[in-house]
């Protein structure tokens, strides 16, 4: 994608006649949605109120999941669509994956009994037949084994001893940078002819006869939200545009109902299912906390109750999730320290006597990501992970659906499903009947900047450090800009050979340089610090990050953002106040 692609017009200029689709919710399901539409050769245009992955899809575990775990609550189907696309997805960029071994370790309390948690370890990998096919050898997973307990403890130190009888092996996919990957779908939808808007709101729609025909919109980046003058200018909050549509797409996950409340009518809204959906909010929370040791990921149900996942992760450890059921304004949800108790009694109590407890002064920074469960009575942890496609022509508004349900690991095939029952609508009765390009098929293409569908990634990491010897960087910032970038290395390279102090480092924490603020700006759709540090690069995700590194990142981009001295200032006083109110809630 060039440079323009992601050039930001005034918005009374950004959209332009009819679009087949307009899709609101640039998580990953709106941009799987917005991916497989613009592939099929309809005209496309994505929003959403924040930036891409801003909600709930940056803040993973960090896996694409093989979906073990459902196998408890019996749901088949979802395991096997699960391992079906961790494969589709893993094909696809392999520089941003990476196969990491699983231990689930069983005690003499364990409940389920390390028996059947072996037999359901035999049936999930059964059910994965085909999980190697086509994979380069350092990303098959092999077969699952039982691990005896003197070997465990070598491999876990820190792990409980008393009543230990060994663990189950298995492979599963690491999601090295979640925010990377789906970023690499959405510039994959841009080149396949979707128009994509970040910070645009949606504010209301446009209904004729009973029939929705736009959605207005309304630029949300500005003085109270960060992001100041950029790309055409501020508008203001009240100057809204309609974008004019055939159908509409409602992928806002948690935030499903509250972006359908301008279309409730007084009997809808008396109702406690508006206009046929309903969503079940769970509260996922994870820690990045001092390293606890070793190099496998530990996947077990503590003696609280809950399952928790330590996952080695940059030099610490990754510790989550919570399932908390929530009724709350998705806005208005945060870390709070209950939350973090929750996580740490729950290490805790796997801890070896000899090990230090892991307390609040060992926690460096935390996620929050909200699921949208399809609401069916069932509790938050054993509600199905299926999504459901809602039309809403039963509470009299035709052409608009919405999706609830759904996981990161079966975003495509959820949008596949979703885009054949749609291309069937009379509403697109002219794209159903147009030629279609027969080159488009998302289970077998590359995302964005992918080394190749299947590539091995050790080779495309060796050629990493010798391609352009005339560009001078160290072998460690070569091989992180080959993960986080792919083949737009090159473009990286580029960069820092025509200005050489685009080299410089932005930390000591990361190997994040210079030169991928003005790449985050000027490509990759970035309009604000956040969006730059917290899913751009890679230093806000491993810790804090401290007012000089915002100053720094704010310095580097201000001649593309607008940015003045004074702008620089207000930017990063704005985003340190932010950042420091979410960590009080937490730290208590």
């Amino acid at each position: 994608m060039t440079t323009a692609a992601f050039h930001r017009p005034a918005l009374a200029d950004a959209f332009d006649g009819v679009y087949d689709m307009v899709v609101i919710g640039a998580g990953i399901t709106g941009v799987h949605v917005a991916r497989e539409a613009a592939g099929r050769g309809l005209r496309v245009a994505l929003v959403d109120k924040g930036d891409v992955g801003g909600g709930t899809s940056s803040a993973t575990t960090k896996y694409l999941h093989g979906g073990i775990r459902y196998l408890e609550q019996r749901q088949f189907g979802v395991v096997r669509d699960s391992l079906r696309e961790r494969r589709i997805l893993t094909l696809g960029a392999t520089h941003l994956v990476e196969q990491r071994r699983f231990l689930m370790p069983g005690w003499s309390w364990s409940k389920p009994s390390t028996a059947i948690i072996g037999l359901g370890v035999a049936l999930y990998t059964a059910m994965g037949f085909d999980r190697n096919r086509g994979l380069p050898r350092s990303l098959r997973s092999s077969f699952p084994r039982w691990v005896r307990k003197r070997r465990l403890l070598d491999e876990v130190p820190w792990l409980d001893p008393v009543g230990l009888r060994g663990a189950w092996a298995y492979d599963d996919t690491l999601n090295v940078h979640p925010e990377r990957l789906l970023l690499s779908y959405v510039r994959d939808a841009v080149d396949l002819g979707a128009t994509v808007r970040t910070h645009c709101a949606v504010r209301g729609f446009d209904v004729d006869d009973g029939r929705v025909v736009g959605v207005r919109v309304a630029d949300a980046v500005g003085r109270d939200g960060v992001g100041g003058d950029v790309g055409g200018g501020a508008a203001s909050a009240d100057a809204t545009v309609t974008i004019s549509a055939h159908t509409v797409v409602n992928a806002a996950g948690p935030w499903m109902d509250v972006v359908l409340r301008p279309l409730e009518n007084d009997d809808v809204q008396r109702s406690t299912r508006p206009l046929g959906v309903g969503v079940q909010r769970s509260k996922g929370v994870h820690t990045l906390t001092r390293p606890l040791g070793g190099e496998a990921t530990v996947y077990c149900r503590s003696k609280t109750g809950n399952h928790v996942i330590v996952s080695p992760w940059q030099g610490h450890s990754f510790i989550g999730p919570t399932d908390t059921p929530i009724d709350a304004d998705p806005d208005a949800v945060h870390v709070d320290r209950d939350d973090v108790d929750s996580i740490l009694a729950s290490v805790n109590s796997t801890l070896a006597d000899s090990e230090p407890v892991l307390t609040i002064d060992d926690v460096e920074a935390t996620t929050v990501g909200i699921r949208p469960l399809v609401d069916g009575g069932a509790d938050s942890y054993t509600a199905s992970r299926r999504h459901q496609l809602y039309d809403h022509e039963p509470a009299g508004f035709r052409g608009i659906w919405s999706i609830g349900g759904g996981k990161w690991t079966t975003g495509r095939a959820t949008a596949s499903a979703t885009l054949d029952e749609l291309v069937a609508s009379p509403l697109l009765a002219h794209v159903r009947d147009a030629p279609q390009s027969p080159e488009f098929d998302s289970t077998t293409r590359p995302t964005f900047a992918s080394p190749g569908w299947g590539a091995d990634p050790s080779a495309f990491f060796d050629a990493a450090l010798t391609t352009s010897p005339d560009v001078s960087l160290a072998p460690e910032v070569r091989l992180h800009l080959a993960r986080l970038y792919g083949t737009e290395l090159d473009t990286l390279l580029d960069l820092v050979r025509a200005d050489p102090s685009l080299a410089a480092p932005i930390s000591e924490r990361t190997n994040d340089i210079a030169a991928q603020v003005v790449h985050a700006v000027t490509v990759e759709g970035a309009l604000t610090l956040a969006d730059i540090v917290d899913r751009r690069l890679v230093i806000g995700t491993v810790g804090p990050v401290t007012p000089d590194e915002l100053t720094a990142v704010a310095r580097l981009a201000a001649p593309w953002m607008g940015w003045n001295d004074a702008l620089v200032e207000a930017e990063v006083a704005a985003e340190v106040q932010r950042r420091s109110g979410l960590e009080q809630r937490w730290r208590g």
